[in-house]
């Protein structure tokens, strides 16, 4: 008889976390199936997904160094319009977003509400989230966007959205910055200091609000070394980032403060505040399933829920400013 494993059996064996393997699930990398309300693994299951991850099959390079766990689907802005077309005839709503934890907690609570419909994930970065609620390919974009000042962020979301107007949802504000090796033994001052030659600096990938971000920021310095942002290897999310400074793959890279705590032998240079934002069509307010959403938001629940990340900050959660057509 095939041996079945429970997530926690197969995390054992990967030497990792059962939420990581409850991630993989989700993101279609790892098949599973239901036994009851049960998720169980079966072997041939576990040895596809391992075949698709072995070295042999991966590209040369950093981004190839990082464990499997830590790669997520690369999008292009044509297949971010093709992503999702399945889910379209699936009963939910679709959000796109980079950020995985957020959408998990409104989906949790959102079961409560009589009104609420279920909440389909569709893991696209910042660019390609509003790229596809433009083409109505989503039913709402999920967006962390760096500012200088808090009302600068609608000009933002409005430059992806052209035409269209659009309720801005203000979910939290988050800090970001880069993550760097204990004691920053490289002395790294400021985003200049990338474009020393003795840097490794592994940028985030194109479409990423804190790459689009540092990338109009460097446009802007006059540097002796110019930064070229055209290399091959990029991180995907904030964990591999974090992973691959603490790995020693790299010298800094970016992502957000609440990462931090699960990497103790990482320091954090602060970079800019960035606005977290549920991105809706205006005329879809008025549905009863996104006032369910809506009312999930500025729940005291979802507000004191979000506070457990470190350097989320609550004050503004809940408020709604619209962009222009």
């Amino acid at each position: 008889m095939e041996k079945i494993y429970r997530p926690q059996e197969v995390a054992d064996q990967l030497k990792i976390k059962k939420a990581t393997v409850y991630e993989l699930i989700k993101r279609g990398e790892l098949k599973s199936s239901k036994v009851g309300k049960q998720i169980r693994i079966s072997q041939e299951q576990l040895d596809e997904y391992l075949t698709r991850t072995s070295p042999a099959g991966q590209d040369s390079g950093l981004t190839a160094a990082l464990p499997p766990v830590m790669d997520i689907p690369r999008f292009h802005a044509d297949q971010a319009s093709r992503q999702v077309d399945y889910l379209l005839h699936s009963n939910g709503l679709i959000i796109s977003s980079q950020e995985s934890r957020v959408v998990e907690l409104l989906r949790s609570l959102l079961t409560r509400r009589v009104n609420s419909l279920p909440l389909l994930h569709s893991y696209m970065n910042d660019y390609n989230s509003l790229y596809s609620l433009y083409y109505g390919k989503t039913h709402m974009a999920l967006t962390c966007l760096c500012y200088q000042q808090f009302e600068e962020r609608i000009s933002q979301i409005s430059h992806f959205l052209p035409g269209t107007e659009a309720a801005v949802i203000h979910i939290c504000t988050l800090k970001t910055g880069f993550y760097v090796q204990k004691g920053n033994p490289k002395k790294i001052k400021n985003v200049t200091d990338l474009c020393r030659p003795d840097i490794v600096f592994l940028n985030r990938e194109k479409g990423n609000g804190l790459r689009m971000s540092l990338d109009r920021l460097l446009a802007e310095k006059k540097t002796d070394s110019p930064f070229n942002p055209d290399f091959r290897d990029e991180s995907l999310s904030h964990m591999s980032s974090a992973n691959a400074v603490a790995s020693g793959l790299c010298d800094i890279s970016m992502g957000d403060l609440s990462h931090l705590t699960a990497y103790p032998q990482l320091d954090f240079i602060p970079f800019n505040d960035a606005s977290m934002d549920l991105v809706i069509v205006k005329s879809s307010l008025e549905e009863p399933a996104f006032s369910a959403i809506l009312e999930t938001i500025n729940s005291r629940e979802f507000k004191d829920s979000l506070l457990h990340f470190n350097g989320y900050e609550t004050m503004h959660t809940g408020d709604i400013l619209f962009t222009t057509p």
